[in-house]
């Protein structure tokens, strides 16, 4: 629970990066060494089972509240769903205690920080990827922040597991070892305390920055499509033709109508308002294409241009996709439409104003590494501005809007790209180039965010370039080679004859 906190604390929203590390430590320092491996094995599991309930538990608003389904089954849903991947710390961190009495401090903690980044790896990739929860994201403010340009939220991640496990390490050489206790002490409480120092990445910029307006509407969800659907409308509508913005960005979903079921009258307003200056406006809006199904989707609009239409690519599975055989689930709760069309990888950039914006539909900002392919193209198409649109009140006034916003800053920090995000309830924020916000809306209230963008100094990060390319293939390739290579040294060493 610890660990979980650290990632946004319940009370005050702050990450914290030592409260993330000293839990991993109290988790490996109850670890012993002549225990069987197989309690090691189930132990790790319980321990990354009740982080992940622990960090994800507003699941439960989602799927009971909205969905349906009842209380008993949701929670069984959710520990099912967080056991299920806990599984793979439990067999990737099992390496660990097997290796880690044949090796000094220092390899054996590789081996621990190689086999957790695996395990974070696979829960972002296999079965379309769940992430949420990085170990990464606790270090958003602090030292570690300045790798994220290099080697993103999962290179952070491997460097807050290492030292985690150098610090256990220690600690648990400590009755072997008495005269090093206050060495060894001292060291894990300087390493400890400069994590505690808020440390930002600089990447200032001489240029002009525009004015925004994030519209935050606030409207309840279980009202949005029945009684305050004609209310949403009307609400957005008046305030994006009020703005005195440059641009004006709604959240996801915000008109709760499909793009042709709109009222006449309503469309016409802001399309004839944006149709003349320079001003723009980005709709979330909810579409239906012939031939090819339901989107959730960005309309954009400007002077002089067509409409631009973006669809989310990432779908969150069984909320906007049913994965092969689960259709019964889907049969047992009440989402609504589930079975959206998935938009192109890398879209073109909505271009306004001399910038490039890559729009990003809620829960597709976890994935750093396919934000970064947007930049994988020629310089005239590569983003300059990140906008994130959101609706999370599908999961009540909880931690997930600090969670939500601290993985916004990280893509900000490892793209180099200022974000602004406009959300239904809560996180509505502008954020720079090098994660700090700049403003942020009052969760859960119906209100105007206004502010200017801070533009970066335009680099694209090695990050954005290896990830852009590769994926996370090489951050697989690191810690594998890691783990087999040590593993291949220990099985040399033991087969060696005596005195060797």
């Amino acid at each position: 629970m610890l660990q979980a906190f650290a990632l946004a604390s319940p009370w005050s929203g702050e990450p914290n990066a030592w409260l993330q590390i000293a839990a991993l430590v109290g988790f490996l320092s109850t670890q012993q060494n002549k225990s069987p491996l197989k309690k090691q094995f189930i132990q790790t599991w319980v321990f990354a089972t009740s982080w992940l309930a622990s960090t994800v538990w507003w699941l439960y608003i989602s799927i009971h509240h909205f969905g349906g389904l009842p209380k008993a089954l949701t929670v069984v849903a959710i520990l099912l769903l967080c056991g299920g991947l806990a599984i793979y710390y439990a067999f990737t961190i099992s390496l660990y205690f097997k290796f880690r009495k044949s090796h000094q401090t220092f390899i054996s903690a590789g081996i621990f920080a190689s086999g957790w980044t695996i395990a974070e790896l696979a829960r972002a990739e296999f079965f379309t990827g769940f992430p949420w929860g990085a170990i990464g994201y606790a270090h958003i403010d602090s030292i570690l922040v300045t790798t994220a340009p290099w080697v993103g939220v999962y290179g952070v991640g491997w460097l807050a597991a290492y030292i985690s496990a150098c610090i256990a390490s220690s600690f648990s050489n400590l009755k072997q070892e008495k005269k090093k206790v206050k060495k060894n002490l001292g060291i894990s409480m300087a390493v400890l305390l400069l994590l505690a120092v808020p440390w930002q990445v600089n990447t200032s910029s001489n240029e002009k920055n525009f004015s925004v307006s994030l519209l935050q509407g606030n409207i309840p969800q279980e009202l949005k499509y029945t009684k305050l659907r004609k209310q949403a409308v009307d609400w957005y509508v008046d305030q994006a033709i009020q703005a005195e913005t440059d641009l004006v960005v709604m959240p996801e979903t915000a008109l709760p109508y499909l793009r042709q079921d709109i009222p006449h009258e309503d469309w016409q307003k802001i399309s004839t308002h944006f149709s003349a200056g320079q001003k723009a406006l980005i709709v979330g809006i909810p579409t239906f294409e012939k031939d090819k199904g339901f989107g959730n989707s960005a309309i954009a609009l400007k002077a002089n241009s067509e409409e631009y239409l973006y669809n989310k690519q990432h779908l969150v599975p069984f909320g906007e996709f049913i994965p092969t055989y689960f259709q019964w689930f889907n049969q047992m709760v009440n989402f609504g439409i589930t079975d959206f069309i998935r938009g192109p990888l890398k879209p073109k950039p909505f271009v306004w104003n001399g910038q490039n914006i890559a729009i990003q539909i809620c829960y597709e900002d976890l994935f750093g590494e396919e934000l970064a392919q947007r930049f994988m193209v020629q310089k005239e198409n590569m983003p300059s501005l990140l906008v994130n649109m959101s609706n999370i009140a599908w999961f009540g006034n909880t931690v997930v809007i600090p969670q939500h916003l601290h993985i916004a800053r990280m893509r900000s920090v490892e793209l180099n790209r200022p974000t602004i995000r406009a959300t239904n309830s809560g996180g509505t924020a502008i954020i720079d180039a090098s994660g700090k916000i700049q403003a942020v809306a009052k969760p859960y209230t119906q209100t105007v965010l206004v502010g200017n963008v801070p533009a970066s100094d335009g680099r694209v990060t090695w990050f954005a370039e290896w990830a852009g390319r590769w994926g996370l293939m090489p951050m697989w390739l690191f810690c594998v080679a890691i783990v087999l290579g040590f593993s291949v040294a220990r099985q040399r060493s033991r087969s060696a004859p005596q005195g060797h």
